[in-house]
């Protein structure tokens, strides 16, 4: 390919990814929760996205086109992850969760406590659960999740409902008591 064309083709790539590059990236983070895997996932849905830059361009919506693969390669990794015989150290370090303006003492101990409970669930959740819950709570309505997952509204909304019923019960069965364990070993 010439030089010329090699422009053309990162112009085009850009002008189709560049609006939609925030969007990924917070999705990315919500699905992953840590600034290098996100970052990683994200390069991921690039390259296939270039690979596939004339679909993409005839797309009247590529955000979801985009959104559809990069769920579809995150629970299609987390898959993989799960079947390896090594296990990840710390998948949550990079993680910045921010606050609300101004907290209490108590409201800022409460906040931290189910930060902590959540990053501690969170991986007991199925991948596609986490990607589900990450998504909806990114602020996707189900209509652009059936677009990004190929599923029915009904069967989101099933799933949703099966995955915030099974994170609720994880946070209720995350007790004090194993929280301060676990702070004790770090």
């Amino acid at each position: 390919m010439s030089d010329r064309a090699d422009t053309q083709s990162s112009e085009r790539f850009e002008g189709v990814v560049r609006p939609h590059f925030d969007a990924l990236y917070r999705a990315a983070m919500r699905l992953t929760r840590s600034r290098a895997d996100a970052e990683d996932l994200v390069q991921e849905v690039c390259l296939r996205a270039f690979a596939a830059l004339d679909r993409l361009e005839s797309l009247e919506y590529p955000r979801g086109w985009l959104l559809r693969v990069q769920y579809r390669i995150f629970v299609d990794g987390a898959r993989r992850r799960l079947r390896s015989p090594f296990v990840a150290t710390n998948t949550t370090a990079d993680v910045d969760l921010a606050l609300s303006t101004d907290p209490s003492p108590e409201e800022f101990a409460e906040a931290s406590l189910r930060r902590q409970r959540l990053t501690r669930v969170w991986p007991q959740l199925e991948p596609e659960q986490r990607a589900l819950l990450a998504l909806h709570a990114e602020g996707y309505t189900l209509t652009e999740l059936e677009a990004m997952t190929g599923l029915s509204a009904n069967a989101l909304g099933v799933r949703l409902h099966r995955a915030r019923a099974r994170l609720g019960r994880l946070m209720q069965t995350e007790s004090p008591a194993a929280m301060q364990l676990a702070r004790t070993e770090s």
